[in-house]
C-alpha cells in the first residue's frame, strides 16, 4: 500500500520541467501530424490536440479531481507498417519517461494509460471512452490505467493546487506523448504483475515492446491544475486486467 500511495503522491510532486513548445504545421489539414511521421511513414493525430501545443483542458484534470478529465480525446492514425496485426496506444508523461533513466525508482510513474488489442482494421479511438477493461466502443480492445484501473488517466502536472494558489509562478508546464504501437500479434498475452512494480501500465508497455514493429507519437503539453490534492489509493482496491475468455 505504501508503494501505491507513494506512486500517487509522486504524480503531484514532480519537479518543475520547462519544455519548448514546437508547433508543426500539416499541409491541408487541421490536424497536425506527429513528430516522426515523415520518418516512419505514418502518424497519429487528434482533432483537439495540436502537435507541440496545449492539451485542451477537458482532457486534463484542470479544476477536477486528480487525474480525472471531462472526457478522453479522440485519436486517429494511419495504417501501420506491413505485418501489423493489432495496435496499442500508450499515454506517457514525457517529463518522466524521457527525463529519467529506466533504472530510476520513479521512472515507472511515467506510464499513464494503455489500450491494446485494437484490431488491425481499426485506426481510431472515439472520444470519451467508457471506463471498462473492455470498452464497448472498440470491440476486442482492453485498457488499463494506474489511477482508475480501466479508464483514461488525465494529464495533471500540477496535481496539488496549493502551491500554485500560493504562488502562481510555481505552475508547471510539462510534456505528454500519445504513442501508437503497431504489433506483430493480434492479441497481447497478459504479462504477470511484477512484484516490484506498482504500475502495471509500465509492465504492459514493456510487453508491447517485445512485439512492436513500429511506433508514432503525438506530443503536446499541459499546465493543468487539479481542483484538490490527490487522495491516496487503497492498494487493496486496485484491479488488474483478467484474461478474456
Amino acid at each position: 500500500m505504501n508503494d501505491v500511495r507513494g506512486l500517487m503522491d509522486g504524480f503531484a510532486s514532480r519537479g518543475s520541467i520547462i519544455v519548448s513548445l514546437v508547433f508543426l504545421t500539416a499541409c491541408g489539414s487541421e490536424n497536425t501530424t506527429s513528430e516522426n511521421a515523415q520518418m516512419s511513414g505514418w502518424a497519429i493525430t487528434s482533432p483537439g490536440i495540436v502537435s507541440g501545443g496545449a492539451i485542451p483542458l477537458e482532457y486534463t484534470c484542470d479544476g477536477r479531481e486528480f487525474a480525472v478529465a471531462a472526457a478522453s480525446p479522440r485519436f486517429d492514425w494511419d495504417e501501420g507498417p506491413a505485418g501489423t496485426q493489432s495496435y496499442a496506444l500508450v499515454a506517457k508523461h514525457l517529463a518522466i519517461v524521457e527525463g529519467l533513466p529506466p533504472t530510476d525508482p520513479n521512472y515507472f510513474k511515467g506510464f499513464m494509460w494503455v489500450i491494446w488489442d485494437i484490431p488491425a482494421n481499426v485506426r481510431s479511438l472515439p472520444a470519451n471512452l467508457s471506463r471498462a477493461q473492455l470498452p464497448p466502443e472498440v470491440p476486442g480492445a482492453q485498457q488499463w490505467a494506474i489511477r482508475h484501473q480501466f479508464g483514461w488517466f488525465a494529464p495533471c502536472p500540477n496535481g496539488d493546487p496549493a502551491p500554485v494558489l500560493a504562488d502562481p509562478t510555481t505552475r508547471k508546464t510539462e510534456e505528454y506523448g500519445f504513442q501508437v504501437y503497431a504489433l506483430s500479434t493480434p492479441t497481447l498475452e497478459l504479462p504477470p504483475k511484477e512484484a516490484d512494480v506498482a504500475n502495471y501500465a509500465w509492465t504492459l508497455t514493456k510487453k508491447l515492446d517485445e512485439v512492436n514493429i513500429g511506433t508514432t507519437m503525438l506530443r503536446s503539453v499541459s499546465d493543468a491544475v487539479s481542483g484538490a490534492a490527490p487522495v491516496p489509493v487503497d492498494a487493496s482496491t486496485l484491479q488488474y486486467p483478467v484474461p478474456v475468455q
